[in-house]
């Protein structure tokens, strides 16, 4: 008998408050977007400790067309996206809960000594007329561009505010990927590597990837409220209507704590009030 129906087969015949208790309890998989990622994985880790009922966990990321799959078809009470929902999705019995905003930032590898970048550098590093890091005035280096689908979240919020980046075509040189984890592992490999992410996720990497000033405004909580940074992404998370678990529920109560917001502030994330 596999430990799932014997597990089921145990909470059936309970009777004990202990036993009852014991199968009260979830584990709680939160699949989906990389944008997110790194900081649902620091409350997980905050929750988990302080929680003795229900587990929270972060798996690697699906994207947030794998979070909406899970959530639709069951397999998972909670998912994280990228994005705010669409109105479509949102009729499909959907709802969205916003976690925060996040700077949107473009990176460079820890070999790389540049600082700032301007908008058309960034579009010509990644179309590939700019090729050597001496270009922008930093030590001679290749620009390793690293680029992203049309539908990741943090190329829609360049975008937006960079409208070369609408149809951009990258040069032959830069590397393609699909997935956040997939990208810090090639920041991390190539010291002067250059990409485009949202900035909480760069907690992740192991060396000392920079994120670089856009125009010379550096993205910081500051620059983010007011304006002044222009790129940014909103994430959050996903349940059916009426259907969130406990130990959903109780995951969500902790991640709008205050306890929940020191978090979500201290990797940079501006928190956002729940949803009616």
């Amino acid at each position: 008998m596999s430990t799932h129906l014997l597990a089921r087969w145990f909470c059936v015949l309970a009777t004990t408050g202990l036993t009852a208790s014991l199968c009260s309890a979830e584990v709680l998989s939160v699949p989906g977007s990389g944008n997110p990622e790194y900081v649902l994985q620091a409350l997980a880790k905050a929750f988990n400790a302080q929680n003795g009922e229900h587990r929270v966990e972060v798996p690697p990321s699906s994207g947030t067309a794998g979070a909406l799959r899970d959530v639709e078809q069951g397999v998972a009470s909670l998912g994280r996206v990228g994005r705010p929902l669409k109105e479509a999705e949102l009729k499909r019995g959907l709802k969205y809960l916003p976690l925060g905003r996040d700077a949107v930032v473009f990176v460079a590898g820890a070999g790389v000594s540049a600082k700032s970048i301007t908008a058309a550098q960034a579009v010509a590093a990644f179309t590939g007329k700019i090729a050597d890091w001496r270009e922008l005035g930093a030590q001679p280096g290749p620009i390793r561009a690293i680029g992203r689908e049309v539908t990741d979240a943090s190329r829609q919020a360049i975008t937006r505010e960079i409208k070369e980046f609408t149809d951009i075509q990258y040069g032959a040189s830069v590397k393609l990927v699909y997935l956040d984890t997939q990208l810090i592992e090639l920041l991390d490999r190539y010291p002067t590597s250059f990409s485009f992410l949202n900035r909480s996720a760069l907690f992740a990497a192991s060396t000392r990837v920079k994120p670089l000033a856009l125009n010379a405004v550096q993205a910081t909580p500051d620059t983010l409220a007011d304006g002044r940074y222009p790129l940014a992404l909103e994430f959050g998370l996903i349940h059916k209507t009426g259907a969130l678990s406990a130990a959903g529920t109780a995951f969500v109560a902790f991640v709008y704590s205050p306890s929940g917001e020191r978090i979500l502030r201290e990797h940079g994330v501006q928190p956002l009030a729940a949803a009616n």
